[in-house]
């Protein structure tokens, strides 16, 4: 076999870069180690996915003081990806990165090439940007990552933040969820065999840029972290883009690729492949099992809450005087849902009041007793207590206290079939659109 070509200088400054830039942030991002732990995830300490924040918070907090000048706390719990703190450190990781070329370049200077270093570079980047899209995708084939609860049937569009938006969108079309989610995992197949690693980077690098582009028009936090895995993608990439650029603009012969090998041998080889194509099928039970035992916990085909559905509130009463259905009214409830458990709402209990404004609470069902206890996660001083009876599925009566009324509440169910986006399925024959205000005037 004849020894590798000479890079050219900026070929090699150029991959010492991302070598360490992308090690950077595979050591200090934690999103990045959690799937590919698979099942063992679960096993790891409540503290485990921000110690690493921790560890370079006072890096992160000298370079924003010093350096940028601005504030950078770390906001815990971590519910956004994109605080200021993140963006302080991804520029951690370009000044790590940059430190790092210039010191290896200078010692490392009459080196011809990095063959053997990004063999090991390349298989590392796509079984971990492997890991996310099985992640990302098995969450959606089991439709788990968006839904649509209750409180977005009933809830003004216009209270809806744009994240709410684009998750009730999605949600709202399990086939459509299922699709994306699909399109995300064979992505991730593809790059876990290596002859077919290209397509699945190429697959990759649109599915990703579609996502950043969502999180960053929609306000999803997690614009950093969906950028990285469109620059591991283009890094898969980059290597054949003469290729690939003379493949669709040219009528040049590309002829086979050279694909470097890992070792010399055949068996080695062999065994290399064994383990690569092992630890995908480790990687994709491990979200499977996850995804599958989520979906019987939550999935809409989980068990149902006592009381599950939409009520109408018919009479409320507070202290024995009855409270008509005035808009202004703050304590009069117009709806009472009852939701099955979602990771993103605080529920699954919640309330309307007559402005229209939703109200989750934390709610302990006890059906043998036929109560129940309501808390409120941003009012630890406010509590409830309920009873319930019915004289049929459809009649519903809550006496008991909230905070400190005395309330007496009758409730009528209301048929979710009759909210259509919940009732309209594929159609493929449509003589017009569904709603007439959309119809050509």
């Amino acid at each position: 076999m004849p020894p590798p070509a000479r890079w050219s200088l900026p070929i090699r400054i150029a991959f010492r870069f991302f070598l360490a830039y992308v090690a950077l942030f595979f050591l200090t991002e934690m999103r990045v180690m959690y799937p590919l732990m698979g099942v063992f995830g679960n096993d790891l300490p409540p503290d485990a996915l921000t110690r690493q924040y921790h560890l370079v918070r006072p890096v992160v907090t000298w370079v924003a003081e010093h350096l940028l000048h601005v504030e950078a706390p770390l906001i815990e719990p971590v519910q956004s990806g994109d605080q200021a703190f993140f963006w302080v450190l991804a520029f951690c990781w370009f000044l790590g990165a940059l430190l790092i070329t210039v010191v290896w370049s200078v010692l490392d200077r009459h080196r011809p090439h990095h063959e053997a270093l990004y063999k090991w570079f390349y298989v590392v980047v796509r079984l971990c940007l492997a890991a996310q899209l099985f992640s990302f995708g098995f969450a959606k084939v089991f439709p788990l990552q968006m839904s649509l609860p209750l409180t977005r049937l009933v809830e003004p569009f216009g209270d809806f933040g744009m994240l709410n938006v684009l998750w009730s969108q999605v949600g709202s079309s399990q086939p459509y969820e299922i699709l994306l989610g699909c399109a995300e995992v064979t992505a991730g197949l593809l790059l876990v065999i290596p002859r077919t690693a290209l397509l699945g980077a190429l697959l990759a690098a649109v599915e990703m840029t579609q996502v950043l582009i969502l999180n960053a028009t929609y306000q999803v936090p997690l614009k950093i972290f969906t950028f990285h895995l469109v620059l591991l993608s283009l890094i898969l990439v980059a290597p054949h883009a003469v290729r690939l650029a003379k493949f669709f603009v040219s009528d040049q012969d590309i002829g086979p690729v050279a694909r470097p090998q890992l070792f010399r041998t055949r068996r080695a080889l062999s065994l290399a492949l064994a383990g690569q194509l092992l630890f995908g099928v480790w990687l994709v039970t491990s979200q499977v099992h996850e995804e599958w035992k989520l979906w019987d916990t939550i999935g809409a085909a989980g068990p149902k809450p006592p009381l599950y559905g939409i009520w109408n509130v018919v009479k409320f009463a507070s202290d024995g005087r009855d409270s008509p259905p005035v808009a202004t009214d703050e304590k009069r409830w117009n709806r009472f849902i009852v939701d099955t458990t979602h990771s993103y709402q605080p529920g699954p209990v919640s309330s309307q009041r007559m402005n229209g404004s939703i109200v989750d609470y934390a709610a302990t069902f006890a059906p043998s007793k036929r109560a129940i206890v309501l808390a409120r996660a941003n009012d630890p001083t406010w509590s409830g207590r309920l009873t319930f009876a019915q004289s049929n599925p459809d009649k519903l009566t809550l006496d008991g206290v909230l905070g400190k009324d005395k309330v007496h509440i009758e409730l009528e169910k209301v048929d979710l079939d009759s909210f259509p986006i919940r009732r309209d399925g594929v159609q493929w024959v449509q003589d017009a659109p569904y709603e007439p205000r959309l119809q050509t005037r």
